[in-house]
């Protein structure tokens, strides 16, 4: 056996050895979520430490539907979710198309001087995006968090449609048009449903960086009426205790959802992410 043979096995048990590493270290504090939101309170500090309980109980998720806001917060964070996702679709599939389609003066610099509200931190944004939310009477409501977190989704989501929709060859619609169609007409028949994977990928994208977003929730809707998930999980730390169990039962409570709908859309997630990769 030459050394060459003798490298390709030994490199390939590293790399399996090596990704079941990364799985463990990426999975493990989900299997600890999940098996401490089912512990009882005595158990979870218990010398020596299991991973399993010794004693199921569903107290803490019973605490979490019957003594906190978590309820309402959940449906606070699927409206807030939603409108992101739906006017981050409407707006972007707008900025998207006139970026691919139309050819003008600058266009290339607008492109990437909207990817430049990608970079400013959070933080700094929070000021004046919180005197306009005032001026609009939007503080405290879920539209007014909704409309905050465009901010986050429209630059990153106007690039992804950008470049879907620039793979889509324009003869297509152009064929549509000779057919006696309108532009409005190419686009509804033609483009599209072409681009509606792609347009999945990215209504779940925005919905995602919505419902788990923290800083501008804790801000914006301070209220229980308007209060999201992320910010409800602070409700079973106060200053001298946590409530362990329950934070772990709200934490899986609020990761099914995702892991759900991540499920459900992933076939059109990893399609709409790749297409269009190879265009700029």
């Amino acid at each position: 056996m030459t050394r060459s043979m003798f490298r390709r096995p030994l490199f390939a048990v590293l790399t399996w050895v090596a990704l079941a590493v990364v799985l463990v270290w990426t999975l493990w504090p989900i299997v600890l979520m999940i098996f401490t939101s089912f512990k009882p309170g005595n158990e979870i500090f218990a010398i020596p430490p299991t991973l399993t309980p010794k004693h199921w109980t569903l107290d803490n998720y019973t605490s979490v539907f019957t003594e906190s806001s978590m309820p309402h917060a959940l449906v606070n964070s699927i409206v807030v979710g939603l409108l992101v996702a739906a006017a981050t679709l409407i707006f972007c599939f707008s900025a998207g198309y006139a970026l691919a389609r139309f050819k003008f003066k600058g266009a290339r610099s607008v492109a990437l001087f909207i990817l430049v509200g990608q970079l400013v931190p959070l933080t700094v944004l929070l000021l004046p995006l919180y005197q306009m939310v005032n001026k609009l009477q939007l503080l405290d409501t879920t539209i007014g968090l909704a409309f905050v977190h465009l901010t986050i989704t429209v630059p990153l989501v106007t690039w992804m449609i950008r470049n879907q929709i620039a793979a889509i060859p324009i003869s297509l619609e152009e064929a549509a048009e000779i057919d006696g169609g309108s532009r409005f007409d190419a686009v509804s028949y033609v483009t599209l449903p072409i681009a509606a994977p792609g347009l999945a990928a990215a209504g779940m994208f925005a919905f995602l960086q919505s419902w788990h977003e923290f800083l501008f929730a804790s801000v914006f809707a301070t209220s229980e009426s308007a209060r999201t998930a992320p910010v409800a999980l602070t409700e079973f730390a106060t200053e001298y205790h946590v409530d362990w169990g329950s934070t772990m039962a709200a934490s899986v409570v609020l990761t099914v959802p995702v892991v759900i709908v991540f499920i459900a859309l992933q076939r059109y997630l990893i399609g709409g992410l790749t297409s269009g990769a190879v265009k700029g």
